[in-house]
């Protein structure tokens, strides 16, 4: 059984349905890989399990009298603490919502239940989701599975220690800088920040219940997995309006046909603007376009004429500027406190400072640079399947306050630049990206993950891309010790 717990969502999905494994056996071997791991790991905050057990063994009546609820039926499945679960605990990490218990679920975790998903909980998550680490007042810390000394990385950092460490096959995190993908690079498992506007955030916090909704660009949600299908499997589930969240479009994405690798045209980059990175992070890129290259692809290392300076601050002031918008005085101060009393003064910093001190003018400012830094975006990436670039500066880190430098080989480098600098952009632009695992590192034999970067609403042929690319990457490998 604890071999099951490892196996990918459809195929658990397709043993459920076919009754070679019940849904309550699927779901109590989850629950027992959680009661060995979960103490070292604290991936999970919330474990609801007399109600999931209802719910498994309500989906095996159900299947004995031949009825089938949907493509989860069965599957035990996890979301972030910032999505709101009816008659569940809420927190988002943030002592405020200790006991919060929401009556409405939010509009994904509405979807995986009439999908026949069986929740097993909630994962953990920094304050309010502000953060590349996983740490918080209710909960304390999450563990990387590869190295409990080490960050699974944030702000999706307990969904991606629960994937990799086989308590849950599925989850649905939020990204708004980089939090699924840096937590997928640092645990080894595959992310996907789907084009923004595609599924909604409907019932996310923040912001906060009942509170305006300042949050208006840049945040998705979006599953962490344990293989390319899987990713694709979870989307077509979650995508699409739900007459709450106005920003998502009506569209529909072709189903695209996986194509022979050498078919595939690749941009490729070791480093956005100038950014350290690891010796070990570039040789797994340049193994990569290498690999690429002897299976006929075309590729090319290059990016497009950006100026990251303005995409970074960018980034920060339309962040700022929407989470500063709902708050009063003394909350802006503190968050400024927070950002501001960080080492070093990146642009990411300084924008989000702007942000958060700044004048509808200024906004109104940097959503403009956004349109323009969009369409140069748009204008790069219609020349290639897909844009292969660095996750972060290195594999995970060890535990730190947050704001304390990032080591990288014999440089330092600032909190927020080596964790966000390379993802922000796709934040900014609105544009998917999938992270693959790609490599280890030679000290501790960590997960090294790359950004396979597509054009806006093109979700479908980016993860046919990534999928062939695993011909290359490989499979999802577990950590040693789960």
């Amino acid at each position: 059984m604890q071999e099951l717990v490892f196996l990918p969502t459809h195929r658990l999905a397709r043993l459920v349905r076919a009754r070679e494994v019940s849904a309550i056996e699927l779901l109590e071997a989850h629950l027992g890989q959680v009661a060995r791991h979960n103490v070292r790991l604290n991936a999970l905050v919330t474990v609801d399990g007399a109600r999931a057990r209802a719910r498994a063994r309500e989906a095996d009546a159900a299947l004995a009298r031949g009825e089938v609820w949907g493509p989860l039926h069965g599957v035990p499945v996890t979301v972030k603490d910032s999505f709101e679960t009816a008659g569940l605990r809420t927190t988002s990490g943030f002592d405020r919502l200790a006991r919060y218990v929401p009556r409405q679920d939010a509009t994904v975790v509405a979807r995986l239940k009439a999908a026949g998903a069986v929740l097993v909980g909630k994962t953990n998550l920094p304050t309010l989701a502000l953060d590349t680490q996983t740490h918080n007042p209710l909960f304390g810390r999450t563990n990387n599975p590869w190295d409990v000394e080490r960050t699974p990385g944030g702000s999706s950092g307990g969904g991606a220690a629960a994937v990799a460490s086989g308590m849950s096959p599925l989850e649905v995190g939020s990204d708004i800088g980089g939090s699924i993908r840096i937590p997928s690079h640092y645990c080894g498992v595959f992310g996907l920040k789907p084009s923004e506007g595609l599924i909604p955030l409907s019932g996310h916090i923040p912001g906060l219940p009942g509170a305006p909704r300042g949050v208006r660009h840049q945040g998705v949600a979006g599953p962490l997995a344990r293989s390319v299908e899987d990713l694709r499997f979870a989307l077509r589930l979650l995508m699409g309006p739900d007459g709450r969240d106005s920003e998502v479009a009506p569209v529909s994405l072709p189903e695209e046909s996986r194509r022979e690798l050498r078919t595939y045209r690749f941009a490729w980059t070791d480093s956005l603007g100038g950014l350290p990175v690891s010796a070990e992070t570039r040789s797994a890129l340049d193994g990569l376009a290498r690999e690429l290259l002897r299976a006929g692809c075309t590729v090319e290392h290059c990016s497009p004429e950006l100026d990251f300076e303005q995409v970074w601050d960018t980034w920060g002031r339309l962040l700022g500027g929407e989470v500063g918008s709902v708050m009063s005085t003394m909350p802006r101060l503190l968050t400024a406190f927070q950002f501001g009393s960080m080492k070093g003064t990146s642009a990411l910093n300084r924008g989000i400072l702007r942000g958060l001190q700044g004048r509808m003018v200024d906004y109104a400012e940097a959503l403009t640079v956004r349109d323009r830094l969009m369409w140069k975006l748009e204008s790069f990436l219609s020349r290639w399947d897909a844009w292969l670039c660095p996750v972060t500066v290195g594999p995970a880190f060890t535990h730190r306050s947050s704001g304390e430098w990032l080591e990288v080989d014999d440089q330092r480098v600032q909190y927020l630049s080596g964790t966000l600098g390379h993802t922000s952009l796709f934040n900014v632009t609105g544009h998917p990206v999938v992270v693959v695992p790609l490599a280890r590192s030679r000290v501790g034999a960590l997960p090294l993950g790359v950004q396979v970067v597509g054009r806006r609403w093109q979700d479908e042929a980016l993860l046919s891309v990534a999928e062939a690319l695993t011909d290359v990457t490989g499979t999802f490998q577990r950590p040693p010790d789960v």
